[in-house]
């Protein structure tokens, strides 16, 4: 009788594993399939790619001969907002990666050239891909030192990189507002 029941008990749990390893079954026609969860740096590391997709579009875009148009007095032109955009990043991700910005001491803001300005905002990325990269779970919240002294001070990694993808996106809308006033469909609304 013990020899039955330990069988059926292996029989039950060997069906029961089968079982659950068969694939669920496809979702109903006019349903939604929820998404896989998503970690912050993986969110971050999404945000970025955008920013980078959008911004190397912006530039692309724009004809060389408008680099130097701005819509007022008072406002940069397209091409001194990539320059203030590329300062800012490099400034970000040299925090993050705790060493002196490659554009310390350089105005970026004069680059009005549209050659120039594609390079800039390549190197820039190309700078601070690795930063994105190297973020995980476990050092998002890592604090690090921002600033110079006596101005110093603790942040999170992972808040460093949403600054930059902020600031990023906050020009971005700018460079789209330049894009419309000369006709030019914007990345973002290209795709």
């Amino acid at each position: 009788m013990k020899t039955r029941s330990v069988l059926a008990l292996a029989a039950l749990l060997i069906s029961a594993t089968f079982a659950g390893a068969q694939a669920p079954p496809p979702p109903a026609p006019g349903t939604v399939t929820p998404r896989p969860p998503q970690s912050f740096p993986a969110y971050l590391q999404a945000q970025y790619a955008t920013l980078k997709t959008n911004l190397m579009g912006a530039a692309e875009k724009m004809p060389a001969d408008q680099f130097a148009f701005k819509p007022t007095p008072e406002v940069r032109t397209y091409g001194q907002l990539f320059g203030h955009t590329m300062a800012a990043q490099y400034a970000y991700c040299s925090t993050v990666k705790g060493e002196p910005s490659p554009a310390l001491n350089k105005d970026l803001e004069k680059v009005t050239d549209k050659a120039t300005v594609m390079q800039m905002v390549k190197d820039s990325f190309a700078y601070c891909d690795d930063a994105f990269a190297a973020l995980t779970d476990a050092n998002a919240l890592q604090m690090i030192t921002q600033g110079a002294a006596p101005n110093q001070r603790q942040i999170a990694r992972a808040n460093q990189l949403t600054m930059l993808i902020v600031h990023g996106n906050e020009h971005y809308g700018n460079l789209v507002t330049y894009m419309r006033m000369k006709g030019i469909v914007p990345p973002s609304s290209a795709q």
